[in-house]
């Protein structure tokens, strides 16, 4: 600690002219005293001959003592000479504060002694987020960087000034992202299949520049730059969750993110067509109406122009509007997917939905061309179906076997997942089989 005593002259200048509180940074500081700080004019006592020789005061610290039956009593000054902080100090064994960046903290300086009235300032701040209050001595401020700051506190009572050296160390703030998240409760994002879509990831705190990376799924189309840009180019709908990692120096953390890709815009119906006989010959027509049959085995017996049925017989018609992934547009609630609406162009077919399918059974009644229409969501597909006579009148006909039972699985997602295998439990094979083709 530093006790430096003003001049006489320049006490009363610097008393006088402060009575605001200010207090500036840099290498200078400024004080806020009233006009009660001005210190008394300097006098000199003549005391009797048979007393203690007169004591002329002027500026200094000075004291008195006299002697009374062996006891010495010692003088207080009257000019604030005393004055001292309550954390003493040196510049080479500075006063050690602690704060951390971004996170607003304060200390309050004391004094003792002095002539009733002390100012404090601010000398060689680190910046100008550090401020004394002039009148308090409280020490304020919201740290921006970290590292190790030297500066001064100064206080001033009458005409003497004493310096408190501090030391502030300020730590780098815990590196955490700004979306926090959890593995219970990851950070939700939503994208469409097909579009370019991209995110960025901020974090604070740390030690040094951060740099980012995706944890494992690594799925195809999902990229993270070292910037902490998300970027996706996925195609299939579904929901992904993946983690993204931050590194500042030795420090990672996670944010857990869970993305929904939603399907695109509907372009078409995918139809199944099947007799419901295990063995036969099924159809699958594309939303473009191209129209390719396979055997009973799954086989690929190329493309046709229509589908052959005789007269009295019956097929079973599913569909699913899907986009141009092949994504199925209509999403799953807890009563199932709205079934595909089915129509024809011959006033006598018999079309009886079956909700609990999700799917149509038509009866041939007559012999001819019949257009048949599949429509869900918005969009359609029509396709031929060639139905011949036979020798003897039109019987309806019940086909046996399993048929396509299209019940759900219980899956909670869009898309043609749990249809799928709902399509594979009942021996409708084609449709999950052309969604999983389109999809890879």
């Amino acid at each position: 600690m530093q006790n430096h005593t003003t001049p006489s002259r320049r006490r009363a200048v610097l008393i006088a002219a402060t009575v605001a509180a200010v207090v500036t940074t840099g290498s200078g500081a400024a004080f806020g005293v009233t006009a009660a700080n001005a210190a008394t004019p300097a006098t000199t006592q003549t005391a009797p001959a048979s007393a203690t020789p007169s004591t002329t005061t002027s500026g200094t610290t000075t004291s008195s003592s006299s002697t009374n039956g062996g006891t010495t009593t010692a003088a207080t000054p009257s000019d604030g000479s005393d004055l001292a902080f309550t954390e003493p100090s040196t510049k080479t064994a500075p006063l050690a504060l602690t704060a951390t960046v971004g996170t607003p903290f304060s200390h309050t300086f004391h004094t003792t002694g002095g002539n009733g009235t002390v100012a404090y300032a601010i000398q060689d701040a680190p910046s100008s987020d550090y401020t004394v209050n002039v009148e308090t001595g409280v020490l304020s401020g919201t740290p921006p960087t970290a590292g190790t700051f030297d500066f001064e506190v100064v206080a001033l009572s009458g005409s003497t000034q004493v310096t408190e050296y501090v030391r502030l160390t300020v730590a780098a703030a815990p590196l955490a992202f700004t979306e926090p998240s959890s593995a219970s409760s990851p950070l939700e994002l939503t994208a469409t299949a097909g579009t370019p879509f991209s995110h960025v990831f901020h974090v604070t705190g740390g030690t040094t520049t951060p740099t980012f990376a995706l944890v494992a799924p690594a799925e195809k189309g999902l990229e993270v730059n070292l910037d902490g840009t998300l970027t996706s180019s996925i195609t299939t709908a579904g929901v992904y969750s993946f983690r993204v990692t931050a590194l500042s120096g030795s420090t990672q953390v996670d944010e857990y993110v869970r993305l929904t890709v939603r399907p695109a815009a509907p372009v078409g119906v995918l139809v199944q067509v099947t007799t419901g006989k295990p063995g036969d010959t099924a159809y699958l027509i594309e939303p473009n109406g191209t129209i390719e049959a396979f055997s009973g085995t799954g086989k690929s017996l190329g493309t046709v122009t229509s589908i052959p049925a005789r007269q009295g017989s019956s097929l079973n018609v599913n569909g699913l509007a899907v986009d141009r992934y092949g994504n199925v547009t209509v999403p799953l609630t807890a009563d199932g997917l709205q079934p595909a609406t089915v129509t024809s162009s011959v006033a006598s077919d018999q079309i009886v939905p079956t909700p609990a399918n999700d799917s149509a059974r038509v009866t041939f009644v007559h012999a001819s061309q019949h257009r048949l229409t599949v429509t869900q969501d918005g969009v359609s597909n029509t396709f031929v179906v060639s139905v011949t006579p036979v020798a003897t009148a039109a019987v309806a006909t019940t086909a046996t076997g399993t048929g396509a039972t299209l019940a759900y699985t219980g899956a909670d997602e869009r898309g043609p997942i749990g249809w799928a295998l709902g399509l594979l439990a009942a021996g409708g094979t084609l449709l999950a089989y052309r969604l999983r083709r389109r999809r890879s």
